[in-house]
């Protein structure tokens, strides 16, 4: 049995359970935003071991699922009628700390684990290990510091400095920004949080490659076409992308570089500029693949769910 650790707004779901399912794999799906409340989480030690999901159609025995997909999962929701700040506070870590437990002890294949993934997210992780790897980095800072943050930029070039966030969500979106005259001013923001600065690399197109265990999937971008060139993401809907091939040698870079992330699936984005270069941005382990799909016809989703399936068939024969 397949599981599927996602929630039903995410449109990556659907095609994957829809795709496990002609294929005549068996799937559960956990919703954690029901934890701990309107679903229940039971973990049996001592006498064997045993993970048990209540969900308000029925238990699920994680015991019996042999390969996982740890898909942008919610926070779980507290009772509405703990109201007490400090109890409200104890409670989401006592569950926190249960369930983070929960989920590695999980004897189980993951596509890639969730405190894997977790690491692999943070950009002052990758970048490092990328370069280390052979792949061509950006210069890049990450600081709070107003006067580190400064002198990077004077030193690159005012103009010639891109900074972006961490993470970006719908409530909080912050698209990657060119630091002119006027951001210069406003550094000293920075001191309310880190923020990453980069030296903005010229792009002829920009490459999304999806790495699904051994298969890799590489697409071009023409984000040079859109109104705003710098993030892609802001035309998504309408931005010209198309299947390409990539040099062997970067290939073997980046599967090697999620081996050594310990991952099986990771969304990479890159850089190709007018020399021929393909520079590395980042890699997302749990990073969108339909927008590139539905474009492209690259079956991605088959691809995961292939994955999964295998990953399915050697813990059964492990077992």
């Amino acid at each position: 049995m397949i599981l599927l650790v996602s929630h039903a707004e995410d449109d990556h779901l659907a095609p994957v359970r829809s795709e496990l399912e002609r294929t005549g794999r068996e799937a559960v799906v956990v919703d954690t935003s029901l934890l701990p409340t309107a679903a229940t989480v039971t973990a049996e030690h001592g006498s064997g071991d045993r993970w048990r999901i209540g969900l308000p159609d029925g238990e699920i025995d994680l015991s019996e699922c042999g390969s996982g997909w740890w898909r942008r999962p919610l926070a779980p929701t507290i009772d509405a009628g703990v109201t007490d700040p400090d109890a409200y506070a104890f409670a989401a870590n006592e569950t926190h700390e249960a369930m983070a437990g929960f989920w590695d002890a999980l004897p189980i294949e993951w596509i890639s684990p969730p405190r894997v993934i977790e690491r692999t997210m943070m950009k002052t992780w990758q970048l490092p290990v990328a370069s280390s790897l052979g792949l061509r980095i950006p210069r890049t800072m990450v600081t709070s510091d107003p006067a580190r943050a400064r002198e990077f930029v004077e030193s690159v070039g005012v103009g010639r400095v891109i900074c972006k966030a961490f993470s970006a969500s719908t409530e909080a979106w912050r698209e990657t920004r060119l630091v002119g005259h006027a951001e210069l001013d406003q550094l000293g923001q920075v001191a309310v949080a880190p923020v990453i600065f980069q030296e903005l690399v010229p792009a002829v197109v920009d490459l999304r490659v999806t790495v699904v265990g051994d298969e890799v999937f590489a697409a071009e971008i023409s984000s040079q076409e859109t109104p705003y060139p710098l993030d892609f993401r802001l035309h998504l809907d309408r931005v010209p992308i198309r299947a390409t091939t990539l040099p062997d040698r970067l290939v073997d870079r980046l599967l090697a570089f999620v081996r050594r992330a310990g991952l099986r699936y990771g969304a990479i984005d890159l850089r190709r500029t007018p020399e021929g270069d393909d520079v590395f941005l980042e890699v997302n382990p749990a990073g969108q693949w339909l927008f590139v799909q539905e474009r492209t016809g690259q079956p991605i989703t088959e691809a995961v769910c292939r994955l999964l399936g295998q990953l399915d068939q050697s813990a059964v024969r492990a077992a």
